[in-house]
């Protein structure tokens, strides 16, 4: 065999000419190249991913000379590189893309980290929602609003449980519309039932001097003591941190809330008749919350702490220890936060400082144009909470 080149005489079967260097093999066809206009995929080296891209259109240069600037659509994080390929048609044309079917516990558990860092907290919510578990598997854009309903007249809780799941589907459902899942909202004329909103009673003051002589032998009985002094939420107590306690001037206070805009981090004076506990409370080992769990091993050993869930709390907590206390039946740990509320009414000090310790909505006005930050103005209104 020679080289058709250099005429030189080389092996058969040979790639190269061992004397110029000249390809005697033909180099194998690529395949068919993709059109313009169609897309491209490209590799990240660093993150192992393929990114689907195409021009859409093209803008005038600032400089006329220049070449027209392209016009991008980009989806990243692919695996395959047939599937960004496959996506660029979606990129190309929004409505190649396939529908995806969502169901609504699929919607939920995108919607409820979305949204708890806008309130605070969603518990409320939460238990709202598992009122409508007969739908969870069901595609959220097949649910309709009688289906919302008949989930509403099974519920055989008040009519303030009603309005929260109309509100939390409400919810759900402008994040479904927002996020193209649903093509419309399904919520506004669901029904609540007659009657006027169930109304959470205080714990009387008779039976918050129960709560205190059982202190020693009622387990939790000084964390529902507690609530009747600080005006938090329940779900807020539980979360309470040892760093959220201060000591300024020899008043110890809490800096916490975070229900709403009102009472978020809000400054919360230790009443008296509970700083006792409260420093107990702040001197325990193994723990820096101020209100923990107890957890014990199925032989009752001890194991150690962890923070207590708002629904056990209230189903095995407190409603065990009122029946066992002989308190009215139907009282909920919410209602601490109106005996509260009551104690605040009875103390000395201006309305709208009272308004600030227990968050309410004028907070962020009064704050701004008359509330008083002074920590010995707010402690002499705790003060005289009997």
């Amino acid at each position: 065999m020679n080289c058709p080149k250099c005429s030189g005489s080389v092996p058969d079967g040979s790639v190269f000419c061992n004397h110029c260097g000249t390809r005697l093999v033909k180099r194998p066809k690529k395949g068919k190249a993709r059109g313009n206009g169609q897309g491209c995929a490209i590799y990240n080296s660093k993150t192992h991913t393929w990114t689907a891209q195409v021009v859409v259109g093209y803008k005038p240069p600032s400089d006329p000379s220049k070449q027209p600037v392209p016009i991008k659509r980009t989806k990243f994080g692919f695996k395959k590189k047939e599937d960004a390929i496959f996506y660029c048609k979606v990129l190309k044309d929004p409505k190649a893309a396939p529908k995806v079917h969502y169901t609504l516990k699929q919607v939920y558990d995108m919607w409820e980290p979305w949204y708890e860092p806008r309130v605070g907290s969603v518990a409320g919510y939460r238990s709202a929602y598992k009122h409508f578990s007969d739908l969870n598997e069901r595609p959220i854009d097949s649910i309709s609003a009688g289906d919302l309903q008949e989930c509403m007249d099974k519920c055989p809780a008040g009519k303030r449980t009603h309005q929260m799941m109309k509100v939390t589907a409400g919810l759900i459902w402008a994040y479904a519309y927002d996020h193209d899942m649903v093509d419309k909202k399904i919520t506004e004329n669901l029904y609540t039932g007659k009657g006027a909103s169930v109304k959470r009673e205080p714990l009387t003051e008779d039976e918050v001097k129960v709560i205190y002589k059982h202190l020693e032998d009622e387990p939790y009985a000084e964390y529902v003591y507690c609530l009747c002094f600080l005006g938090f939420r329940p779900g807020e107590l539980l979360e309470l941190r040892k760093d959220q306690l201060h000591e300024e001037k020899d008043i110890l206070y809490l800096i916490a809330g975070k229900k709403t805009d009102a009472g978020r981090n809000r400054i919360v004076p230790i009443p008296p008749a509970i700083l006792d506990i409260i420093r107990k409370r702040a001197a325990c080992p193994g723990t820096d919350l101020l209100f923990p769990m107890r957890v014990f091993s199925r032989k009752g050993t001890f194991q150690g702490y962890r923070q207590m869930s708002d629904s056990y709390f209230r189903e095995s907590v407190f409603k065990p220890m009122m029946a066992r206390l002989g308190i009215a039946e139907g009282k909920v740990p919410y209602g601490a936060r109106h005996t509260y509320a009551n104690k605040l009414k009875k103390a000395e000090g201006a309305d709208i400082d009272k308004a600030a310790l227990i968050g309410h909505s004028d907070y962020t006005f009064t704050q701004t144009h008359y509330q008083t930050t002074n920590i010995e103005e707010l402690a002499a209104i705790t003060s005289g909470m009997k």
